[in-house]
């Protein structure tokens, strides 16, 4: 088949396979260790599911959901569905049993694919209400037995054991599609209200992958963390770009085993949200603070030196040579120590999903890891802009991708918060449309242009800053507009705020939920003698909430006074995915939470404002 451009995710299955043969193409845990899946075995293997689902009914058109965590199984079933001519339907394994019903019945499914015994309980408790479900196909058959689903593995070895022309017929099927057909519905994680079926298409995808392809100098020597969810189109995405390039894919045991993988596989490249990156820093910075004096000086040494090499880095530059050796001093002590737990390997980090802080980002560069920020949605394929090597300013999301344009909204009283504009998308990666949602299709375009609902501004040399979201956007009942995606992101890596929620909508002032760094706040407390038995009585302590809101104060002191966060309210327990409070890629639900946490925001509001004069304390007071 050459080594000619594919026009659909078939053909880029088919073509990296005969361009990459290896023994490891996936990688997976298996009895206490990783073992490689080879690209031969990978394709027999897709070959014969494909078989297996036509056998259930499957044909082209046709919907098949699938609900697991990130496996090898996942990537072969996504390439059986779509080698059919099917489409895939992936579902967050976080959602409750009435979102999977939802999504189910929404986009017509006539088959799901179910990992562990949770989601195939999930399946099986919903399946009486859904007559279009034909079958469930469980990974895990000793838990499938006897429950009516079929096993995935049985289905497989069978199709293999029968022989035949298995791979030249699943060939033919797959090369059958056509670049405009439907190839996923992706359903949005829902932060600001229902779900949505995004439809996208097989060019929609592709269009990405090569764009985005060789703007990272990956190859056959590389190995690719997969540990974001595969049912958020960012990790998927990239995957799909991985296996195109010959890189081999190992996929995380779970978020808890991430670190001990990362030792165990040792990466050279994954996707990561912020949240990720600020949980590592969080653990080198806790790690650090147990030192003896001497040497948590001269981590903090290194890390300056780090820092100043930033520039040098990222404009391709040799520093002076004493400088330089400075540098190699700090790396070989301090900076290839703490690579080392993360593999010791890894030379690329790409973030998106959620905005990254430029302080965030300048921490890893100066410990050598570099991070690249993109931008993007699921109704995008997903990536708009990216920065990478060569092309790197921290504090943006890069520059737009070939092939993809983006032009800023009209101005608007909006402005006035800083916000910017509303960033419109036009090219092949864009969304054909919602699944069945005309009114919302006719909303989401303006003459041909995607409404994405961000908002940002662009620079001379057309690097992207995002600086918000639309409908996020509140206005004070002073009538002034305020962006609390800008004043969290102030937030991000504060050695003593691990969450934070910004509020004020028609209020009189702005006030804030706060998950608090609680290792850090219990080890200050301590040191000021301040009793407390547990995280519920610290969080109401007085003198804990004026710690609090003046390390608010301090982080905010240059802004205009009415964006200021002027009361708090502490939370003793965090955000989580299994509380529903956090979407698959760590982002907050500004609407559950505020649902949840309704009399507590109702109680802050009813306080008296604080002068914005406040006298506020440094972080070194702590």
């Amino acid at each position: 088949m050459g080594n000619a451009e594919f026009s659909t995710l078939n053909e880029l299955f088919l073509r990296a396979i005969e361009a990459h043969p290896k023994p490891d193409c996936f990688l997976f845990k298996a009895g206490g260790q990783y073992r490689g899946l080879a690209s031969s075995e990978a394709l027999r293997r897709v070959a014969a599911l494909a078989t297996a689902l036509e056998r259930l009914g499957v044909k082209r058109g046709d919907r098949v959901a699938l609900l697991s965590e990130n496996r090898v199984e996942w990537a072969l079933t996504d390439y059986a569905i779509l080698g059919l001519g099917a489409i895939t339907v992936p579902i967050y394994t976080t959602l409750l049993e009435p979102d999977v019903e939802y999504i189910v019945r929404d986009s017509e499914v006539q088959g799901i694919v179910v990992a562990t015994d949770v989601q195939l309980q999930k399946a099986l408790n919903i399946r009486g209400k859904l007559p279009g479900l034909k079958f469930i196909l469980g990974m895990d058959c000793a838990k499938s037995a006897g429950t009516g689903a079929e096993c995935w593995e049985a289905s497989v070895e069978t199709e293999l054991g029968l022989g035949g022309p298995l791979i030249e017929s699943f060939r033919t099927k797959a090369l059958a599609a056509w670049p405009n057909d439907a190839a996923t519905v992706l359903y949005t994680s829902g932060t600001m209200g229902q779900a949505k079926g995004v439809i996208l298409t097989h060019a929609n995808l592709v269009s990405n992958v090569l764009a985005c392809q060789d703007l990272f100098a990956l190859g056959t020597r590389d190995v690719g963390m997969s540990f974001l969810p595969l049912s958020h189109v960012f990790e998927r995405m990239l995957d799909y770009t991985y296996f195109s390039k010959g890189v081999s894919i190992a996929y995380a045991e779970s978020f808890e085993a991430l670190p001990q993988n990362l030792r165990e596989v040792s990466p050279t490249t994954m996707a990561v949200v912020p949240r990720v990156l600020e949980k590592i820093q969080e653990k080198v910075i806790e790690t650090v603070r147990q030192y003896p004096a001497a040497k948590q000086n001269l981590f903090y040494w290194a890390l300056g030196v780090g820092r100043g090499h930033i520039p040098y880095r990222l404009e391709n530059r040799n520093p002076p040579r004493a400088f330089r050796l400075k540098h190699a001093f700090a790396d070989r002590l301090v900076f290839s120590k703490v690579r080392e737990q993360l593999g010791g390997r890894v030379e690329t980090l790409i973030s998106g999903a959620a905005p990254l802080s430029r302080d965030l980002a300048e921490f890893f560069y100066a410990i050598g890891l570099a991070v690249y920020e993109g931008y993007g949605l699921t109704e995008t394929s997903p990536v708009i802009a990216v920065n990478y090597p060569g092309h790197v300013r921290l504090g943006t999301v890069g520059q737009v991708i070939a092939g993809v344009e983006v032009k800023l909204g009209e101005a608007s009283e909006d402005e006035e918060a800083g916000s910017g504009r509303e960033i419109l998308v036009r090219g092949p990666n864009v969304t054909p449309g919602y699944y069945h949602l005309e009114e919302e299709n006719r909303q989401a375009f303006v003459d041909g242009w995607f409404r994405t609902g961000d908002l940002g501004t662009m620079d001379a040399d057309g690097y992207l800053s995002i600086t918000g979201r639309e409908k996020n956007l509140f206005k004070t009942s002073g009538g002034k507009y305020v962006s609390p995606e800008k004043l969290e992101n102030i937030f991000q890596g504060h050695p003593y705020i691990h969450q934070i929620v910004v509020l004020g909508d028609k209020r009189k002032f702005v006030g804030a939920l706060i998950v608090p760094n609680f290792a850090r706040l219990e080890k200050y407390a301590r040191q000021h003698e301040i009793a407390f038995t547990d995280r519920e009585e610290l969080v109401m302590l007085p003198e804990i909430n004026t710690f609090m809101q003046q390390q608010i104060d301090e982080a905010t002191r240059w802004l205009p006074p009415h964006e200021r966060v002027r009361q708090i309210v502490l939370l003793p327990k965090e955000f989580t995915m299994d509380s529903g409070e956090l979407s698959a890629t760590l982002k907050v639900k500004r609407r559950v939470v505020e649902e949840r946490y309704r009399e507590l925001i109702e109680e802050l509001f009813s306080r008296h404002a604080p002068p914005v004069e406040r006298v506020s304390a440094t972080s070194s007071s702590a």
